[in-house]
């Protein structure tokens, strides 16, 4: 790939004991381009993103935003500020509103002149304005979801990794998240996610990658892999 690379992924592997989670693991995603993991439970989809968000540290290899390694070396914070990350399960705080997620969120980013404009527009854009002012506990799953998402939005990033974002959300929030995704990246954004549901990406995905026992056995085009023998062969479409 050209100098655009956001996302760099060098040689990852995470082992367990004598459980391989993730082998020999290598990706680039470039400015403004979104690759979808695909695989079934325990492929290596979930350690892969979590490696790339910074959450998990890899048993060996590198994961670089922007150049920067986010796991060693001094620039790791700076590296990591660029770096949006939507879990598969939502984090949320107990003791704080749909709104005040958002501010907190803004304010530990750098945003604070047009935060109020930035958050409301999300909330709008999510249809969590009639939640604005639901703590956690309040909201189901899926609004506890775009509560996350929007948490990841409000902010700058460079990178946002999503780990099965579409987990309870119903089919007009799916919409609503898949276009709110195309914006991303038209805005230079590299975007890495993981979905067992293959339609969502059709269209928003330019680059498919099949894990299978922590290892890639397939990548290339979204519309080729969907279309190849090894997805179909593993029983994914």
């Amino acid at each position: 790939m050209s100098a655009a690379v956001a996302l760099s992924l060098r040689g990852l592997r995470k082992t367990y004991g004598n459980v391989v989670a993730l082998d020999e693991f290598n990706l680039e995603v470039a400015a403004g381009e979104c690759v979808a993991l695909i695989g079934h439970n325990g492929s290596g989809k979930t350690t892969a993103t979590r490696i790339a968000a910074g959450q998990l540290k890899p048993t060996a290899g590198q994961a670089m935003v922007l150049g920067t390694d986010i796991h060693r070396g001094r620039d790791t914070a700076r590296a990591r500020a660029q770096l949006a990350f939507v879990p598969d399960n939502p984090v949320l705080y107990p003791d704080l509103t749909v709104a005040e997620h958002l501010q907190l969120v803004g304010l530990a980013h750098g945003v604070s002149d047009d935060l109020d404009d930035r958050g409301d527009a999300l909330l709008k854009e999510l249809d969590l304005t009639a939640r604005r002012d639901f703590l956690p506990s309040h909201l189901s799953r899926g609004m506890r979801q775009k509560t996350q998402l929007a948490c990841s939005l409000v902010r700058p990033f460079k990178v946002m990794i999503l780990d099965e974002p579409i987990v309870g959300l119903d089919p007009p929030s799916q919409v609503t998240l898949r276009t709110t995704l195309l914006n991303v990246k038209r805005a230079g954004a590299a975007v890495l996610l993981t979905t067992h549901q293959l339609g969502f990406s059709a269209g928003l995905a330019d680059r498919a990658v099949v894990l299978s026992e922590g290892r890639v056995v397939e990548e290339g085009s979204y519309e080729q892999v969907l279309g190849g023998t090894v997805a179909t062969e593993l029983g994914l479409v």
